[in-house]
Parts: structure tokens; C-alpha cells; sequence
């Protein structure tokens, strides 16, 4: 008796593990149920940014070279995976989705899949294929704004508003729905823009830019044209991004310097001049992206050279270093249970690792790779957002702004051996 059920466990063991491996194959497969990234709209340039708006999940705001549109997904987020629109054009485009699928893991997907309570939709909804500036049915463009080459986009924590920032410089505060902008924080004519965010409170804002500045205003303005009520430059060439550690005091930044200072801690409570807690010498030719786990204090960066850091806050030392891509690191982003990041790179390629012990848990190759028969470095994944029930939102390139659930099956060998 005692030794059938240990070959039974040991069997199980085993067929988790190979589960594991052969998973890696088809790692496409398990982007939904259905198995594909849904595109949400395509535009026939890239799409540079977007925010989902805080305050109500179903509006998404995204930015191409010529405007920026509203777009109301709440009838995406509702259907059923089947009803979803752009397997045609999944099917042309000839990227790695379309491997056979293998139905022990589509089941998996379909199984720990986020629960949807759809209203149906009719099949006859189906749009063979999503051309120039175009949204999936389901999807409804709630307004345009004729704002050109806007770079960066972010949400209010709280408050239905979100920030533009644009390669003129300019940095635009508008409400959802409503056509006028609320402030303009920032002229065009400044170096461009590549980072904003909100602090967790919502009550003031950071700007990064080209020339290695960061920006920090109050949000409740009522002057036509607000200063900064600090600024200073963190890097000597660029500052690719930042976060705010505490509400507003600490800041982390990433950047490039010509010491190679790359990542870098600021008290913002203390002068200027004395205002740099720690310097992390990393990332050569520069860090371009960051994010904060605040649970576990720690920083994870991303560089040029497509290697990530992580960084431990308390003790300011790296603690691990390992080459996620071939390419620039674009876009990174961190799930709210801090379980797992993303990482997007120039080439177009998104690998999901595991924030404990950093295994690779997914890789989506060419998932907004640009198609072209150059290969285009300078693009790739703009932009990671996550959200609730495994669902990541990604921009690129290749001109889609994409939605993927992931699956939860790489707790399930974990959850069986706590079990036994």
C-alpha cells in the first residue's frame, strides 16, 4: 500500500516537472482561454503608450504618433474568450501564437482563467480583421484628442484624470470624457519626456526627462502654468524612469551617468546638494526601466544591454543580476501581489520570471515585434500594465494594444508539494 502511493507521488512529481518543461514550448498557447493575446485595437503605426483609468477599469486611454483616443472595453472584459475578435489577424501575422495547440494545456488555461460573468455576444460580432485605427468589437472609441506624439501615459490613483507627456516636452493633465486639459504642468520646448507617474496619494506628480532631469509638482493647481516645486538632474545624459518609494520623500531613479551611477536612491526632504542617499554602479550603457516591490523592498531595474538587477532597499546592495533579452529592456512591470514582473524588450519579445528565485514562467516571442523585413531595435514592447486576475495589457510596435490572462498553473506543482 505505502509503496503504490509513493510511486503515485512520485509520479506526480514527475509529470509536474515535465509539465513544466513542455510548457515552455507553447507558452502562446496559454495566453487565454482560446489561446491567443486579444488585441484591443490597431492602429497602423505604433502604439507609444497607454492608462487604464483607476477610477473605472473599463476606460483605457492609448497614444499613437497622430492622437490620443479614449476607449470604453467594458464589452471586451465582459465576453466570453470565445466571442473575442482577431484570430484572423493573429493568424496572419505569423507570430508565435500560432503553434498547434495542445489541449491538456489550453485546459489549463481555461481552468485558473479569472471567472467572466459575460452577456453573450453574437457570433455574427466577428471581425475577420482589425485594420488602421480600428478596435475590436465590443470596443467603443469615446473621444479623441488631437495630441501628437505623445510618449508616456499614467492614471490618477484615484480620481478619473491622467497625465500626457510628449516627445515636445509638454506635460498635459486631462479628465476622462471631458475635451479641454485641466493643466498644463510642463511647456512644450522642454526636453522630452520619458517618465510620469503620480504618487500613491495622488496629490503630486513626477516628470522624467531626456536631458536626466526629475520633476516633482503639486497636482492641485490653480496657476495656468505651475512650476516644479523641485527639480534636479538625478543622471548626466537621461533619466529612463523612476518611482516613488515613500509617498513623495524617497525616489528611485534609472537612468544613464557617465560614472555609471545607473540606478540611484533620492531623499527629496534633504538640499540639492546632499539629496543622493545611494548610488547603484550597474547597467552599462544605461538602466532604461524600474519598478518597486514594496512588500519585499525591493527595486528591479532594466538596461540597454537587456539585463535586470534587483536591488534590496534596506541593505543598498544588489542582489541579483541575469540577462532577461538579446535587447534594449523597454517596458517592465510588477503584479500587485508582487509574484511575478514583466519584462518587454526592443525586439518585441515579453517574458514573464518569477519575482522569488527569478525563473522564466512564460515567454512570448514576437509579441509586438514590428513587422518589417529590417530588424527594427528601436521599438519593440512599449509598455507592461497588470491587473487583477492575471491580466496584462501590453503596447508596441507593431501598432496592437494587446490583452493576455495568464494562467496560474506554475503554482500548481508548488501547491502539491506543500500538500505532501
Amino acid at each position: 500500500q505505502s509503496e503504490s502511493v509513493e510511486d503515485h507521488v512520485e509520479q506526480l512529481k514527475q509529470n509536474c516537472v515535465a509539465g513544466e518543461r513542455r510548457t515552455h514550448k507553447v507558452e502562446a498557447d496559454l495566453g487565454y482561454p482560446g489561446g491567443k493575446a486579444k488585441v484591443i485595437h490597431k492602429e497602423s503605426d505604433i502604439i507609444m503608450a497607454f492608462a487604464i483609468n483607476k477610477a473605472n477599469n473599463n476606460e483605457i486611454v492609448l497614444a499613437s504618433t497622430h492622437d490620443v483616443q479614449e476607449v470604453d472595453v467594458s464589452a471586451l472584459l465582459a465576453a466570453q474568450p470565445y466571442t473575442w475578435i482577431g484570430e484572423e489577424y493573429d493568424r496572419e501575422s505569423r507570430s508565435s501564437d500560432d503553434l498547434d495547440h495542445r489541449s491538456s494545456h489550453t485546459n489549463i488555461a481555461q481552468a485558473s482563467a479569472p471567472p467572466f460573468a459575460p452577456p453573450q455576444m453574437p457570433a455574427s460580432a466577428s471581425m475577420p480583421w482589425l485594420g488602421s485605427g480600428q478596435t475590436s468589437t465590443g470596443a467603443n472609441v469615446i473621444m479623441k484628442r488631437n495630441l501628437n506624439n505623445v510618449k508616456r501615459m499614467t492614471s490618477h490613483p484615484v480620481y478619473q484624470y491622467y497625465l500626457t507627456g510628449a516627445q515636445d516636452g509638454s506635460v498635459r493633465m486631462f479628465e476622462w470624457s471631458r475635451p479641454q486639459q485641466l493643466i498644463c504642468f510642463r511647456q512644450a520646448g522642454n526636453a522630452r519626456v520619458t517618465r510620469l507617474y503620480f504618487n500613491s496619494q495622488g496629490n503630486k506628480c513626477g516628470v522624467a526627462d531626456g536631458e536626466g532631469f526629475l520633476s516633482l509638482w503639486q497636482v492641485n493647481q490653480s496657476a495656468s502654468n505651475p512650476k516644479p516645486y523641485l527639480s534636479w538632474q538625478c543622471h548626466t545624459k537621461a533619466t529612463g524612469d523612476f518611482a516613488f518609494i515613500t509617498s513623495s520623500s524617497l525616489i528611485a531613479t534609472a537612468g544613464q551617468s557617465n560614472d555609471n551611477r545607473n540606478v540611484c536612491l533620492w531623499d527629496t526632504l534633504i538640499s540639492s546638494n546632499n539629496s543622493l542617499v545611494h548610488a547603484f554602479p550597474c547597467h552599462d550603457n544605461g538602466a532604461t526601466v524600474l519598478q518597486y516591490a514594496p512588500k519585499q523592498q525591493l527595486i528591479i531595474s532594466g538596461g540597454r544591454k537587456g539585463f535586470i538587477c534587483i536591488f534590496d532597499i534596506r541593505q543598498r546592495q544588489l542582489l541579483h543580476t541575469f540577462q532577461a533579452h538579446d535587447s534594449a529592456i523597454k517596458a517592465l512591470a510588477m503584479d500587485s501581489t508582487e509574484d511575478f514582473f514583466i519584462t518587454g524588450s526592443a525586439e518585441g519579445n515579453m517574458k514573464v520570471w518569477k519575482l522569488t528565485g527569478h525563473g522564466l514562467i512564460h515567454s512570448f516571442t514576437t509579441e509586438h515585434a514590428k513587422q518589417s523585413i529590417f530588424r527594427n531595435i528601436g521599438a519593440g514592447v512599449m509598455q507592461i500594465e497588470t491587473c487583477p486576475g492575471n491580466r496584462i495589457f501590453t503596447c508596441g510596435a507593431d501598432g496592437t494594444l494587446k490583452m493576455r490572462v495568464l494562467p496560474d498553473r506554475y503554482n500548481i506543482p508548488a501547491s502539491i508539494f506543500d500538500i505532501l
